[in-house]
């Protein structure tokens, strides 16, 4: 029997066929420039960064780098000031912005979330010397 509906996140995932995890495919439900977005970003990561449940938020981080894009251009074009008023364009690129940061933290695309914490500060020198460093004298 056919299912009709909506796809599984599991069945969006492209098979394996050289042994690596799959990846995840873009749904149908993207714009054009949405899906560019979202194969670039995939392909770019490792075959494991993705998971099917992360699938939710990545649509979401395409969708607002996507309206980000049309937003920042209609300021480029139009101006951020329209008759003596600020373009609502400026909200929409605020708030996709906004969007942008905290899905790119959450998806582990933003540098400082792919630091590990642990050792981040190993490699910095300290302010001062160690304390088994010091000379007698």
């Amino acid at each position: 029997m056919r299912q009709r509906g909506r796809k599984s996140a599991d069945n969006l995932a492209t098979p394996i066929v050289d042994g690596s995890p799959p990846r995840l495919d873009a749904p149908p439900t993207l714009t054009d420039p949405e899906r560019t977005l979202f194969v670039q970003i995939v392909e770019a990561c490792a075959p494991t960064h993705f998971v099917p449940s992360d699938l939710p938020l990545l649509i979401r981080y395409v969708e607002a780098l996507a309206l980000a894009d049309k937003a920042a251009g209609h300021l480029h074009t139009e101006g951020a000031v329209i008759n003596g008023k600020p373009s609502p364009w400026l909200v929409v690129l605020e708030k996709c912005q906004r969007a942008v940061v905290a899905l790119s933290m959450r998806l582990r695309l933003s540098p400082q979330s792919r630091a590990d914490p642990k050792t981040l500060t190993r490699n910095q020198p300290l302010p001062f010397p160690k304390p088994w460093e010091k000379h007698a004298g």
